[in-house]
């Protein structure tokens, strides 16, 4: 294989890594497995003719960017109403959206429309429902140890002005080479079933806890799972810290004999927004070495279904985990979970990612998850690849909603200010206020009345009420400034949502220090 023919990347920052220094992650399967390859892909999923319709575009307000939805044609009707709540959520994110079904194709002319729509309608985005067609790279010696791997590569789809080449196979249907301005141009998120389940009702599921994520009702604790094998852990203490930039809050754990599958299972039933694991795996399962190195235990990839653990982002570091060509593949089962599960990032080859800090960083300025991979990505590119880059890097992709921000989105809060009522009959009292506020409201008999604190960034942080008042009656909360949880929140402003007969009413707070 012809090496990438572009100027080798220079570390030069505080986050860089020394790539030769940190073990390789291996392909940990049972003897006698290996990864689907691309003639047994495209035997089962033989290109056809490209058809493509478009099925709406919606208009944002301009203050957002301009995303594409493509669905797989077969399935489409049956995820209308979920694709349809999801694209009235980024309208209210401000997106401008196109929507298309696809069927058929080549990975080259699904690349053209992506161009096409990069150039005409300015995306920034794309996220892909369903089989769409797969690229495939390879490269000749991976890691110059490791002997051929080909795998797919989304990569392609996201750098839509570099150059793609097919040199050392000609017409194998797998390139090789990349060369030219190869920094992506636009992110892109896959919601692809391989395996796991009934297509149509996994995705039905994923769009509710999609939705209920964007309204505030699946929103877990701001804390992050970082879970780190043996090979890795002098590099523990630096990857732990890259991910509280996201979430301050981390429970971490690496130790080279309690870094066993029984304890990632415990580990995985609290509840946290985010797992960053780190382990030698494959699409079925994750490996855990202990007894010195000698032995080793397996979480296997069905087990985050059984469990379906409380956890809704993950960063898999683990070999092949996100191979959404391979049947019952880990990364799709992680966010195809009954109750939780909306996104993760991981590779579909021996590798993952590296230089967290230029994706968590991103992410902790309520970026979305879209948004931060192509940051993370475009920093690796930037200057070039070096084949270590390349081997580690190039089959990185991005499961789920590319458009989730796990910040959250408040959409809650949007919702009632698209839907306020006149006349309100809520009266605060000590607004702005250093100790507590007191709420005044007047209740029509039999009335429902939910009334919640969001704070500036649309979390909810406080439940006051939520119940049916059977009489007529002047009703008055007292609130001291504290969440869900009894801590006392920071000084700063609230927004205050309520809900009486059917009607809402918003005001705003300010927590004095």
């Amino acid at each position: 294989m012809s090496k990438i023919l572009i100027p080798i990347f220079i570390f030069s920052t505080l986050f860089s890594a020394d790539y030769s220094n940190i073990p390789l992650l291996k392909w940990a399967g049972p003897e006698g497995t290996r990864p689907k390859t691309y003639e047994e892909w495209i035997e089962q999923n033989p290109y056809t003719e490209f058809q493509c319709i478009l099925d709406k575009v919606v208009y944002g307000n301009g203050r957002a960017g301009n995303v594409a939805i493509l669905t797989e044609q077969s399935i489409a009707g049956a995820l209308t109403n979920g694709i349809n709540q999801l694209i009235s959520n980024l309208q209210l994110e401000n997106y401008t959206v196109l929507s298309y079904q696809i069927s058929g194709g080549t990975p080259e002319t699904l690349r053209t429309f992506l161009q096409n729509l990069y150039n005409n309608n300015n995306i920034e985005g794309a996220l892909f429902i369903g089989n769409l067609p797969v690229t495939w790279f390879e490269i000749a010696n991976d890691y110059n140890q490791y002997g051929y791997a080909q795998f797919p590569i989304d990569l392609f789809y996201m750098d839509l002005n570099g150059t793609w080449l097919d040199t050392m196979n000609t017409g194998n249907g797998k390139y090789d080479g990349h060369t030219g301005d190869i920094n992506p141009e636009i992110y892109v998120g896959r919601l692809m079933t391989t395996g796991i389940g009934t297509d149509t009702v996994l995705l039905k599921n994923y769009f509710r806890k999609n939705n209920a994520y964007r309204y505030d009702t699946l929103l877990l604790q701001h804390r992050a799972l970082v879970f780190c094998d043996d090979d890795w852990i002098p590099w523990a203490p630096q990857w732990a810290n890259d991910v509280s930039v996201l979430y301050p809050d981390t429970m971490n754990y690496w130790h080279a004999e309690t870094t066993r599958a029984s304890i990632y299972r415990t580990k995985l039933n609290t509840p946290e927004a985010w797992v960053a694991l780190f382990a030698h795996s494959w699409p079925g399962g994750h490996q855990f070495r202990y007894n010195n190195g000698n032995s080793w235990d397996t979480y296997y990839s069905y087990e985050y279904t059984n469990q379906d653990p409380p956890a809704n982002f993950y960063n898999h570091f683990a070999c092949s985990f996100a191979r959404y060509t391979d049947n019952g593949y880990g990364g799709g089962r992680a966010i195809f979970n009954q109750s939780y599960g909306l996104g993760a990032v991981g590779s579909t080859k021996t590798g993952s990612m590296l230089e967290f800090y230029y994706f968590y960083y991103p992410l902790s300025q309520h970026k979305t998850l879209g948004q931060a991979f192509k940051d993370w990505f475009t920093h690796i590119t930037s200057d070039g690849v070096t084949f270590d880059e390349l081997c580690w890097h190039y089959g990185m992709t991005l499961l789920g909603d590319p458009w989730l921000k796990p910040t959250g989105h408040g959409l809650a809060v949007a919702e009632y200010k698209k839907t306020l009522a006149g006349n309100s009959p809520i009266k605060i009292i000590g607004n702005p206020s250093r100790a507590q506020v007191i709420f005044q409201l007047k209740i029509e008999p039999s009335s429902s009345i939910r009334l919640n604190i969001y704070d500036c960034l649309g979390k909810k942080v406080k439940k006051l009420i939520d119940k049916t008042i059977l009489s007529q009656n002047d009703y008055e909360i007292i609130w001291h400034f504290d969440d869900d949880a009894g801590r006392q929140l920071p000084a700063g402003v609230y927004n205050v949502c309520a809900e009486i007969a059917g009607r809402k009413f918003m005001a705003k707070l300010v927590h004095l220090k």
